[in-house]
C-alpha cells in the first residue's frame, strides 16, 4: 500500500504537459443546440438549389411517362410498318390478278397465264404499261409459234405406205445406232 501512495503521490507531483497556454483558451465548446444549429445552417447551404422531395417524385413521374411515351411511340411505329408491309403485298397481288385477267380476255390459255406474266412485266417500263407490253408480247408469240411445228404424236398405223423424208432419216438413224 505504501508503494501505491507514493506512486499516486508522484504522479500528482509531476507536471502535467501543457502545450502553448494560447491554444487551450483558444479552443471553444459547444452545447448540443449550437452544434445543431451549425449543422443545420450548412446542411441548407449545401441543399440550396437541390430539389426537395415533392420535386423529386414529380422528375421521376415525368420521366416515367416519358419513356412510356417513347415506348408507345415505338409501337406504333411498328404497327405502321407490319401495314405497310402487309399492304404492299396485297396490293401486288391486286396487281397480279388483274394482269392475269387482262391476259386471259386476250385469250392467253390458263396454263401460260404465269409465264406470260412474269414475261411481259419484264417489257414493262416507264413509257410502256403493261397492256402495250402483252399486246407486243402475244404478237411476237404468234409470229414465232406459226412458224414452229412440232409433232409429238406417234404414227397410229404403224408402217403406213406413205413414208416422208423424216421417216426416211429416221430409219437410216436407227439403222447406223445398231
Amino acid at each position: 500500500m505504501a508503494e501505491q501512495a507514493a506512486i499516486a503521490s508522484a504522479q500528482q507531483a509531476e507536471p502535467t504537459p501543457a502545450g502553448n497556454p494560447a491554444q487551450q483558451n483558444t479552443e471553444k465548446t459547444f452545447t448540443q443546440a449550437e452544434l445543431d444549429a451549425i449543422v443545420g445552417k450548412r446542411v441548407s447551404k449545401a441543399m440550396k438549389g437541390m430539389p426537395d422531395e415533392t420535386e423529386l417524385n414529380a422528375f421521376r413521374q415525368w420521366k416515367e411517362s416519358q419513356q412510356s411515351e417513347a415506348e408507345r411511340m415505338n409501337a406504333i411505329q411498328k404497327e405502321r410498318d407490319e401495314a405497310k408491309t402487309s399492304l404492299t403485298a396485297a396490293l401486288a397481288k391486286i396487281e397480279q390478278y388483274e394482269r392475269e385477267k387482262l391476259l386471259l380476255s386476250k385469250g392467253v390459255p390458263t396454263e401460260d397465264v404465269d409465264y406470260y406474266a412474269f414475261k411481259i412485266a419484264q417489257m414493262v417500263t416507264d413509257s410502256k404499261d403493261f397492256d402495250h407490253a402483252a399486246d407486243e408480247f402475244i404478237a411476237s408469240r404468234a409470229t414465232q409459234q406459226s412458224k414452229i411445228r412440232v409433232d409429238l404424236g406417234a404414227s397410229l398405223a404403224g408402217n403406213s405406205a406413205e413414208k416422208t423424208p423424216n421417216d426416211a432419216m429416221n430409219m437410216l438413224i436407227r439403222k447406223l445406232g445398231k
